[in-house]
């Protein structure tokens, strides 16, 4: 009896749920805080609806690409956490890191939609990014080379795919922030073409795997 209460003790105190509700009450406060930043302009005297809006063009396009990448970033983490079955501490802390970095896009996105061509947002904005894919990458490489944290072990396939689809990113996003100082237009784009890319290649990695496989699911 000892025995099956102790079991029972430690599936509540390692049960993802409360993990997860975290993550996702997180999450969708971000997105509200980024739509937050898109107003509506005001007209003045001699301005006309269409000069106003073309005003607010830098935030509707930073809260879109800052939009792609926070949902891009809860659809890795649902993908990661439809496998795991307990936590331990590192994970748990783990998880809390990822959540640092993810709730200061807002912020980035404010900045580069105010200053869309100054070197110095763009590096910061690209630097949040990068953050943001590193401690995703070191979330999903302690969870999947655990497989007692995990329902089953996710096969070495499914693993390279998930590892290419945080790497390249980041990669990507070291380059835009390396090239804001002398072509900020060239950092702008890669911060827009990133979450496409990724959008297209988990697409081709869903189609192109086998039956049963973790990849298969991937969102």
């Amino acid at each position: 009896m000892d025995a099956e209460r102790q079991r029972q003790a430690y599936e509540r105190t390692h049960d993802p749920a409360r993990v997860l509700a975290l993550s996702d009450g997180v999450v969708a406060i971000i997105i509200t805080l980024l739509v937050l930043e898109i107003q509506v302009p005001e007209l003045t005297e001699g301005k006309t609806l269409q000069g106003a809006i073309e005003e607010i063009r830098p935030s509707f396009f930073a809260f879109l690409i800052s939009f792609v990448v926070v949902a891009i970033a809860w659809a890795g983490h649902r993908d990661l956490f439809a496998h795991v079955r307990r936590t331990d501490s590192p994970l748990v802390w783990l998880n809390i890191l990822y959540l640092l970095p993810l709730s200061i896009i807002p912020f980035g996105a404010s900045l580069i939609a105010r200053y869309e061509t100054e070197p110095v947002a763009l590096r910061l904005y690209g630097l949040l990014l990068v953050a943001v894919a590193a401690t995703r990458l070191w979330i999903f490489l302690y969870a999947t080379t655990r497989p007692h944290l995990l329902y089953e072990s996710v096969d070495a396939r499914s693993r390279r795919a998930g590892l290419l689809l945080i790497v390249v990113p980041m990669a990507l996003y070291v380059i835009a922030v390396i090239v804001a100082e002398v072509a900020p237009r060239v950092s702008w784009s890669i911060y827009a073409g990133v979450p496409a890319l990724y959008l297209v290649a988990i697409w081709r990695v869903r189609h192109a795997a086998p039956p049963g496989s973790a990849e298969a699911d991937f969102t």
